[in-house]
């Protein structure tokens, strides 16, 4: 869920196998376990899928910029001819035809940079953490991580959980160093 995010407590399980992953990450949900992070050399969708099902914000803030630079755009125009008394021959000064090119390059310009800054808000970037302490050089090559957050008194269930789940080796995180047991 919280990729890389710093966790006080937590167990780390390591799989040789991608399908014993997403059956350990479907049954840590369905157990309401705090899936933290999930390691994997290669991209999985169906584990994507798992740790974040929610919908992301930064179509929300796209749509708001995109708004905004539409209104602005309009406002530009027609505040600019209402301000400079041009004449016009009988036209109406605030006629919407030439405005429209205007506003649309406001909408794409501020729709654009909305979205780029809701992404960095939102991915939360620049990662610097990385890599997290729940990490492994072999979540790289040819195995398959999963971090589990849990408090002190349930690490013993959580480890016992991924063993059970067909964990090759499991290691708790230590709570004061950051360093793995």
């Amino acid at each position: 869920m919280r990729s890389g995010a710093d966790i006080s407590s937590g167990v780390v399980g390591t799989f040789a196998h991608v399908d014993l992953l997403v059956e350990a990450v479907k049954k840590a949900k369905a157990r309401r376990l705090d899936v933290v992070d999930v390691f994997s050399p290669v991209p999985v969708e169906s584990i994507a899928h798992l740790i974040s099902p929610k919908k992301s914000p930064v179509r929300f803030v796209t749509f708001l910029g995109g708004l905004s630079g539409l209104v602005g755009g309009l406002a530009l125009g027609i505040l600019t001819a209402m301000i400079w008394n041009i004449v016009v021959g009988g036209k109406p000064v605030t006629s919407h035809v030439p405005f429209v090119v205007v506003a649309f390059e406001g909408m794409i310009l501020l729709g654009a940079l909305a979205t780029f800054a809701a992404l960095l808000l939102f991915g939360r970037l620049p990662f610097t953490k990385f890599p997290g302490k729940a990490y492994q050089s072999e979540f790289s090559l040819d195995r398959f991580g999963l971090c589990v957050g849990c408090r002190s008194n349930e690490v013993d269930d959580v480890t016992a959980f991924l063993t059970d789940m067909g964990a090759v080796g499991v290691r708790r995180l230590d709570d004061e160093k950051g360093a793995a047991r």
